[in-house]
């Protein structure tokens, strides 16, 4: 009887552990019923591995062939470079420097930056990849100067203006989704710009996504990132 009173115990546990950590998996990788909407803005960024730069853009694609929006908006100046992307075309030092002087990134960050920030991985990317399945060049937009997920939200925003847009669908990876839209809640609340969530889930499901030991940790960094975007006011 003992046994399995224990048993039983440890079920109850393990359940409780499996819905702590699927109604996390659901938080970040947010997903909103769709709407028709003016544009699709998916953004850069490899978090070190091509796939979830490549799942991202084919999202976006996806939901342009089944025209839930006329346009594609690729952001981002850059992602991490990758080992079987090619030779990387690196930010410049000197770039970085005068990005650090205008406020843009932190003077820790160059460094790494300096070694890491593969331009050739940037919104370009993104446009060649949407053009080669069919995405007529009229119907997609490069914002390309953007550092970070604040930039992303600021530079394209000058886009939507331009275009009088006034609703998007955002598109990025599961664990980036949620910062992602906080931030450009944060901005776009300003322009009456609406914000629908559609996160790119190739390879993650709210109820596994946990098993994968470098899934947690990029979890794990992201509430951190979260952390520091609101003690910055970016969100």
């Amino acid at each position: 009887m003992k046994t399995i009173l224990l048993t039983a115990s440890s079920s109850v546990l393990l359940l409780i552990l499996w819905l702590i950590f699927y109604m996390k998996g659901k938080r970040f990788a947010l997903r909103n019923r769709l709407h028709k909407a003016d544009a699709i803005v998916v953004l850069a960024g490899t978090r070190g591995n091509i796939k979830f730069l490549d799942s991202k853009i084919q999202t976006a694609i996806s939901l342009y062939h089944r025209q839930w929006a006329p346009y594609i908006v690729c952001s981002g100046r850059f992602s991490a470079k990758v080992a079987d992307s090619g030779e990387p075309n690196l930010i410049p030092l000197e770039d970085l420097q005068d990005a650090a002087r205008n406020g843009r990134i932190q003077e820790k960050d160059i460094a790494k930056a300096a070694e890491t920030w593969d331009v050739n991985l940037g919104a370009n990317y993104l446009r060649n990849k949407a053009l080669a399945m069919g995405v007529p060049a009229d119907s997609i937009l490069v914002e390309d100067q953007s550092l970070h997920t604040r930039e992303n939200a600021e530079y394209v925003l000058n886009l939507l203006k331009e275009h009088n847009f006034t609703h998007i669908i955002l598109v990025t990876s599961p664990f980036h989704q949620l910062r992602t839209y906080l931030t450009f809640k944060k901005v776009y609340d300003l322009h009456g710009i609406k914000i629908t969530n559609f996160s790119d889930t190739n390879g993650w499901h709210p109820a596994t996504w946990f098993l994968s030991r470098k899934n947690r940790h990029i979890v794990q960094g992201e509430i951190e990132r979260i952390k520091l975007y609101r003690a910055k006011g970016d969100l």
